[in-house]
This record gives structure tokens, C-alpha cells and sequence, in this order.
């Protein structure tokens, strides 16, 4: 049974009029411009390498250094409940919403755990950080995997 009220085919949204089905067929869960492009981007920029998109184990991270067990994790402000102001609290079906982004961290909180106890190490960015402080973020990314590399 479906949770959201209303019809998703028929209603329209603040957004150029567009029905809500509309609307939600177009927001992708890979290749997003703000947060999985964007680091995609500046990882090639810095000549990191070694990584991969989409990797099948747990969680599936937005990218993954196999060889040394790091994955990394791009989340959306929104989408993943960040604090940080650019979470906008939708206004209809504001309880589904919630409810949502609840279920979204749950699952992010499952899926650090089973990659942590396959010997991984994992490693999160905001959609705001990396738009704010890239370097820091790619010198994060740089410093563990390097030293993960030492140790095998």
C-alpha cells in the first residue's frame, strides 16, 4: 500500500508545473550533479586513483578504493536529513517526508555498519561540505587511502 496521499500522475507541483510523479521520475539515485559528479570530478582533477563507482557490496558506495577497503559516501543534504539548513522541511505530506528521510538514515547507518564489519573503512560527505571545502574533503579521501595502501 502506498503512504503518500493523493495522486502522484495528477498533481501538480510548485515546480514548473510539473506533477508530482513527474517531478520524483526525475531525481536519480546516481549521477547527481551536486554530490556524485561533482567528487567524480575533483578525484580525477587531484590524479586520484584506484577507485570505482557503484561497487557491489554493502550500501553501495558512491565510490571505492577495493584494493584498500575505503568507501565513500556523497549525501545529499536533503535527501539524507542534513542539519545544515539547506534541508528544507517540505510542507505537503510533511509526516511521509519524514518518515522518508528517517528510513534514509537508518539505512546509511546499516550500511556503515555491514561495510565496517567487512574491514572497510568509510568515509562521509555532505552535499554542503563538498561544495564548501573540497580540498579538505579530497585530502581526507587522500590520507586514508594511502594509508590503507601502506598496510596492505
Amino acid at each position: 500500500m502506498n503512504a503518500w496521499p493523493g495522486n502522484a500522475q495528477k498533481e501538480r507541483t510548485s515546480f514548473g508545473g510539473l506533477t508530482r510523479g513527474q517531478l520524483m521520475s526525475r531525481v536519480r539515485s546516481k549521477g547527481n550533479e551536486t554530490t556524485e559528479l561533482r567528487m567524480a570530478s575533483l578525484l580525477r582533477a587531484a590524479g586520484l586513483s584506484g577507485w570505482r563507482r557503484h561497487q557491489n557490496v554493502p550500501g553501495r558506495p558512491d565510490f571505492a578504493w577495493p584494493q584498500a577497503k575505503v568507501a565513500v559516501f556523497v549525501d545529499g543534504c536533503f535527501w539524507h536529513g542534513h542539519d545544515c539548513g539547506k534541508n528544507l522541511t517540505p510542507v505537503k505530506n510533511a509526516k511521509e517526508w519524514r518518515q522518508k528521510i528517517r528510513k534514509n538514515k537508518a539505512r546509511d547507518r546499516r550500511a556503515v555498519r555491514d561495510l565496517r564489519r567487512r574491514g572497510w573503512i568509510v568515509i562521509r560527505f555532505w552535499e554542503c561540505e563538498l561544495a564548501k571545502n573540497r580540498s579538505a574533503c579530497l585530502s581526507r579521501i587522500r590520507n586514508i587511502v594511502a594509508n590503507r595502501n601502506e598496510q596492505t
